[in-house]
């Protein structure tokens, strides 16, 4: 398999969640209708799928460190692939919300595994940020397509159709899996007793210099997700935006996200990682204070949402890969432990902003707006600190 053709399939493997939740996001005030339910329980079916996804990262990251990352993938995807047909087959809101939460089960394994193989893989920081921010520029491709597939899924057939989709996707990337070579054989491999997993957790959590990006990275992606949760409420229910053209809103502003990706590899050989970080988060606040002030002087007009979104979802593109390139940096020794610690924190914040935007949209994105606001600030403050406890590490 070719350096391309596998960071594509790793891009893949890591794409299960923007998926998983994108394709069905013009679907979610249709389900809420057929099943005669709320906003805040169709909402669930993100935001519990969310935590189901942080949470068991924490159980298939140590399980490929001892086993390797291709069984895991098998069988993460194998249950990925079995959930989705059970989605399809709902005939209630409570069922689809069971069904998604096992979904996420088996959707998380690729996340974890995708980042820990780029552990594997590529010891250089820059060359992993680079790779990274390649995998982030494929990888973000999908809220651009996911959103249209799924409109035109959804107006052709039914939103079923939807988790056919998802289903015949996992399926690839288990025939894909066959194709790659193991990034951890067993003789790389550092025993970790059962009893001894919690401690390791422990002490990866506490390093400093791995958790401060880590946490950077969970806010910058909560300000990702309560767009991303609150979109298709905004775009459908307040501006009247059609379930099948609401994707080409979305993808206006994922688009901006692959931009960003793409402009870092680019920014690393001339700009210092420090000055490309204040310079992201800068962006993003004047970004969230235009909002505001455009949301109240023409709360009718959509572009008052989609322009200053686009700014602020271009900075999280510039910033996500160089932070995950930061803390995989820090990782002290299971790579696979390490990328499920990162990815746990991200999404058990962004499932908690999912549920909290399904409670606060109602007739003005203003809460939208507050809500990136704030995480962009701690987004600052966590890098402030960073960079000052620890300005003797280069970051070129």
């Amino acid at each position: 398999m070719s350096k391309l053709t596998f960071i594509i399939y790793l891009a893949a493997l890591a794409a299960f969640a923007p998926f998983s939740t994108d394709i069905y996001l013009s679907s979610m005030p249709i389900i809420q209708g057929i099943f005669n339910t709320s906003a805040t329980k169709v909402q669930l079916t993100l935001s519990l799928f969310f935590a189901s996804f942080a949470i068991v990262q924490l159980f298939w990251g140590p399980l490929s460190d001892k086993v390797g990352r291709k069984p895991v993938i098998l069988i993460g995807v194998a249950i990925f692939v079995l959930s989705s047909i059970g989605c399809s087959l709902s005939q209630n809101i409570e069922t689809l919300i069971f069904f998604r939460v096992l979904q996420a089960v088996g959707a998380c394994c690729g996340a974890v595994i995708a980042i820990a193989i780029v552990k594997d893989s590529f010891h250089d920081h820059n060359q992993m940020a680079k790779v990274l921010s390649y995998m982030m520029s494929i990888m973000v491709a999908s809220p651009v397509v996911a959103p249209i597939i799924g409109g035109y899924l959804l107006t052709t057939f039914n939103w079923q159709a939807n988790f056919h989709f998802l289903t015949t996707y996992g399926l690839i990337i288990i025939i894909g899996a066959l194709f790659i070579k193991e990034s951890h054989p067993p003789h790389t491999r550092t025993l970790l007793p059962a009893n001894k997993i919690a401690l390791a957790y422990w002490h990866q959590f506490k390093h400093i210099p791995f958790l401060l990006p880590t946490l950077a990275t969970s806010t910058n992606f909560s300000m990702m997700f309560a767009f991303i949760s609150a979109s298709p409420f905004i775009y459908i229910n307040i501006y009247n935006v059609t379930p099948e053209h609401f994707g080409y809103y979305f993808a206006i502003n994922a688009s901006s996200i692959i931009m960003g990706s793409l402009s870092v590899n680019h920014l690393k050989d001339r700009v210092k990682d420090k000055t490309i970080v204040f310079g992201a988060i800068g962006m993003a606040f004047v970004a969230g204070i235009s909002m505001l002030a455009l949301i109240n002087l023409f709360p009718h007009w959509i572009w008052s949402v989609v322009i200053p979104s686009f700014v602020m979802t271009l900075s999280m593109g510039l910033l996500f890969p160089l932070f995950m390139g930061l803390y995989l940096k820090h990782v002290i020794e299971y790579n696979g432990l390490a990328s499920a610690l990162a990815g746990t924190s991200r999404f058990i914040l962004s499932s908690g902003v999912g549920l909290i935007m399904g409670l606060v949209i109602r007739q003005s994105a203003l809460p939208l707006a507050v809500v990136m606001i704030i995480f962009n600030l701690f987004t600052a403050l966590f890098m402030s600190l960073y960079f000052k406890l620890f300005a003797d590490i280069k970051h070129k």
